[in-house]
């Protein structure tokens, strides 16, 4: 998980990027961590989008990458609590499950989709 951290103070927020093959494996990915999030009564930012992914040392247009973000914050205490890790902890969890992943690309099956 990557934190993110503004202007060196305490970390504000745990995020992750997950890969995946098209817009709807992602949507159900997305559908997987909400029940997570409902079932522990905390809930993540989760983000759904496509993004250019400009391919190296070609000037032609890259290709498009299907990224969901899940970011854990509490924005009541404008920052971290406990609950946030315990939730990015679960979604550790259950990506590690071989029916989530179905819907990610590794790393290196991004890579070679998207190079």
């Amino acid at each position: 998980d990557d934190v993110e951290n503004k202007n060196n103070g305490p970390p504000e927020s745990l995020y992750r990027e997950f890969y995946h093959f098209d817009f709807m494996q992602a949507s159900k990915f997305i559908s997987h961590i909400a029940a997570v999030a409902h079932n522990n009564n905390h809930y993540p930012s989760i983000q759904l989008e496509r993004r250019l992914h400009s391919k190296k040392g070609n000037s032609k247009k890259g290709a498009w990458q299907v990224v969901t973000t899940v970011k854990c914050r509490t924005p009541t205490l404008q920052g971290l609590s406990h609950h946030d890790f315990y939730i990015a902890l679960m979604v550790d969890v259950e990506i590690a499950r071989p029916s989530v992943q179905q819907f990610l690309l590794s790393d290196e099956q991004s890579q070679r989709k998207h190079t």
